[in-house]
């Protein structure tokens, strides 16, 4: 009896070691078919994987679900929902539950409506912790440290948000591809760690089991687009297959807005066992506890434009619905995306290996021109050398500016969120507040028109033009960007400050700043947004060229927040100037790359411009090239001849009426600079040294506030020791912030601009006035001479 009782043990023992070593093996092969980059395998291994060690009723269940409250009616719950907020109903009756929770049908013990979080399978948990423990134990010096901090900064948020509020924008795009498999990785992980503690103890302090906690599947949106790619498509939907994932993919004609809103409002976060239960009608959401907050992963990096100034955590804006964006790969360069992709061979859209590097719609993408090989092929996506092209195949489209009527009702703000329905990069905009006159910001002020693509808006609202939200107008001022190193290192002198400083002048347009700095794009980046809050107009100097260190187009791009693109006009012109076919023309909206195969790789550089960018000719040369021109951002040559024959024309263009409309400024300058009033200008030659005078001056120019002095000490020359210069000022305290707020606040109280800009007649009185002023306090025998002009020399 005991040998047979043995016996009997021996053969159940090595059964359950033989089901151990087969369930083992079939992980390990399907974790091998987890690093290949084809769906088809991963799908094959984990369809292998259920079928034989999960029962046929319950394959899309984990053992988590099976032994749920649910033994009675096992339902399957599908992977893929499309949803539309308009229309759909939660449950049979009308039962208000959470997005993610799928309704269940009614019981026989219960009349009521009851709904459940879908649970992962196991297999797919098992993937996801494989890939958390490879991403781990990377060592790969070029993505490790990036890795290592997304991770970290993935695992903060679900520690405060937890898996039932943690949502992924998975749309297709690279950049979407992958912050999706790192938050199926931290998912993974997390969820199995908040399962080991239950198992080790449970609210009574006694050994819980693995039933005693659910693990949720990962849950991502998708926004339907009818020009979307169809392999776009194929990927999402075999991937969200394959991974087991929770996918709400809103249906065409639902905004962002709609959508945000539809899931932050209604997050009702699950028990423990997944069941959600609120009521027989929507009345109920009356009674219901505020929803739990939300937390959105996005793939939205630093260089992109709607990235602004989003840190790793990043608030939503006060007119959205309140949620966090997630940012895990913010500071990644295109590099290391498809450096992680290619490394752990995770799968991708296949139009990438095609040619594409960033994914629009079947409408405005093409393959980078950057990758074309000398057919008609092009290289993929992850042999692009120059990252800056990674936007170059999108295509430049004109687009329609909508006229708001007087008396229409402002648009709700909440249509402006740009969480991409195509597989472009996903980004949520910062909060962009129009600025007031009374703020003091630049005339310049940028709409949230210009910060967005119209492609982008979920609905087609055109934002208001940005003439709704400039200050009152007022005169022009200028700031000059100089770029190079070489100035900066002393190895040139710059000339290009002359020579822009006396071109403005001569038109009656005030350079209220001169900067120079170096062929860092960065700083560029940052004194553009600095400079752009004090002056109406930016002309930058030099850092156009084809070469590495020509960075300012591009960093104007990024300080603009606007994509960069091929810009076919710019294309046709440099084929036509700089090649020995004059006819070479081209249309600006034309998808056919054909004018781009014949471009070299300096050249294809030098026509990818920042999206909105404009080719202004000035004059009537056909032969002169435009000026090129961004928002009021004017980009021209460091070449000083060719910088100062542009500064000229340029200069001309700002001061006088009907040029400035030439130069399509998008600020209102009225009065013109050549309609305002100029003031003379007198220079007093001493024999006295500066240091003498000092008293003399400091009282003459607290006597006349409406008049500028300048003093300059000689030192070569034995007779003449200092010059004063004498100029009336045309805006009453000449030109700065505050006297720009007091004409705006005159104008918007009713007045007029008495007392603030000077006529002709009133700045020669108070010049007048100024210089015998001046000549009465100082020695008699120290003036050698008084005349008209500035010239110090």
């Amino acid at each position: 009896m005991n040998a047979s009782f043995l016996y009997i043990a021996l053969i159940l023992c090595c059964h359950s070691v033989f089901v151990v070593a087969l369930v083992t093996a079939e992980a390990f092969n399907l974790h091998q078919a987890a690093t290949t980059n084809t769906v088809s395998s991963r799908r094959k291994a984990h369809q292998t994987y259920l079928k034989k060690f999960v029962p046929s009723s319950a394959r899309s269940k984990s053992s988590t679900q099976i032994a749920s409250v649910m033994t009675n009616s096992l339902e399957v719950l599908p992977n893929w929902r499309d949803v539309d907020v308009h229309t759909a109903d939660d449950g049979d009756d009308g039962t208000v539950c959470s997005p993610f929770c799928h309704p269940l049908s009614k019981t026989s013990s219960s009349s009521s409506s009851s709904a459940t979080a879908a649970s992962w399978s196991d297999a797919a948990l098992q993937s996801g912790l494989d890939l958390y423990e490879r991403i781990k134990s990377c060592q790969d010096p070029f993505i490790s440290s990036a890795l290592t901090s997304a991770i970290h900064d993935l695992e903060m948020a679900y520690r405060l948000y937890g898996p039932f509020c943690m949502v992924g924008s998975y749309n297709g795009g690279k950049d979407a591809v992958v912050i999706f498999h790192l938050m199926r990785a931290v998912h993974a992980h997390y969820c199995h760690e908040m399962q080991q503690k239950a198992i080790e103890s449970n609210n009574d302090g006694e050994k819980g089991t693995e039933s005693s906690v659910m693990i949720p599947r990962p849950r991502v949106i998708y926004f339907n687009n009818k020009d979307e790619f169809p392999e776009v498509l194929d990927l999402l939907q075999d991937t969200v297959e394959l991974y087991d994932l929770d996918m709400l993919a809103f249906k065409e004609g639902v905004s962002f807005g709609e959508g945000l809103q539809y899931l932050v409002e209604r997050n009702f976060a699950p028990g423990k066992n997944g069941l959600s239960y609120y009521g027989n009608n929507k009345e109920s959401l009356l009674h219901l506890p505020p929803p739990h907050p939300l937390a959105f992963i996005l793939g939205t990096r630093s260089n992109d434009p709607n990235a602004g100034s989003q840190n790793i955590y990043a608030p939503s804006s006060h007119y959205m619905p309140p949620f966090l964006r997630v940012n895990p790969i913010l500071n990644w360069n295109y590099g290391q995306v498809w450096h992680f992709l290619r490394t752990f061979e995770l799968p991708y859209c296949k139009l990438y290996d095609d040619g594409y590097t960033s994914l629009g719609t079947v409408k405005d993408t093409m393959p980078c021109p950057a990758l074309k090989k000398d057919n008609d092929e092009y290289w993929p996506a992850y042999m692009l050398r120059d990252w800056d092209q990674e936007r170059a195949g999108r295509i430049s489209k004109k687009k329609k500016q909508q006229q708001p009527k007087e008396d229409s009702e402002p648009k709700n703000i909440e249509q402006t969120v740009t969480m991409s329905q195509t597989s472009s990069t996903v980004s949520l905009p910062n909060e962009q507040e129009a600025k007031t006159a009374k703020d003091g910001s630049s005339a310049h002020t940028r709409t949230m028109s210009s910060e967005l693509d119209t492609d982008e808006l979920s609905s087609g609202v055109v934002p208001a033009s940005s003439s709704e939200l400039l200050p009152s107008p007022r005169p022009i001022s200028v700031a000059l960007i100089v770029i190079g190193d070489e100035l900066l290192k002393g190895m040139t002198p710059d000339s290009n400050i002359i020579s822009a400083a006396r071109a403005l002048r001569a038109n009656n347009v005030a350079l209220a700043r001169v900067s120079i700095i170096s062929d860092d794009s960065q700083e560029i980046v940052e004194e553009i947004q600095r400079v752009t809050k004090e002056v109406d107009v930016v002309i930058t100097s030099g850092g156009v060229g084809p070469t590495h260190d020509d960075v300012t187009i591009k960093s104007v791009a990024e300080a603009l927040g606007l994509d960069m693109e091929i810009h076919y006009e710019m294309a046709s012109l440099l084929l036509k100037k700089m090649s020995n076919n004059t006819e070479e023309t081209v249309q600006s909206t034309t998808e056919d790359d054909g004018l781009l195969r014949r471009m070299s790789v300096g050249q294809l550089k030098m026509a990818t411009l920042p999206s909105k960018s404009e080719l202004k000719y000035l004059t009537d040369n056909p032969d002169e090239w435009p000026v090129l021109k961004c928002d009021n951002i004017f980009i021209l040559p460091g070449v000083p001849t060719f910088f100062e024959q542009k500064i000229q024309v340029l200069s001309k263009c700002l001061g006088e009426p009907e040029e400035e409309k030439q130069a399509g400024l998008d600020v209102d300058i009225s009065p013109s600079p050549s309609q305002l009033a100029k003031s003379d200008t007198y220079r007093i030659v001493l024999s006295s040294e500066e240091d003498s005078i000092v008293a003399a001056l400091n009282e003459t120019v607290a006597a006349h506030p409406h008049v500028t002095f300048g003093s300059y000490p000689i030192v070569d020359n034995p007779e003449h020791k200092t010059i004063i210069t004498l100029e009336g000022r045309f805006y009453n305290g000449g030109y700065t912030r505050s006297s720009s707020r007091l004409l705006d606040q005159a104008r918007i109280n009713g007045g007029d601009d008495a007392g603030i800009i000077f006529t002709k007649q009133e700045m020669d009185e108070h010049l007048a006035n100024a210089l015998e002023g001046l000549k009465s306090r100082l020695p008699d025998e120290s003036i050698l001479s008084i005349d008209q002009g500035d010239d110090l020399n």
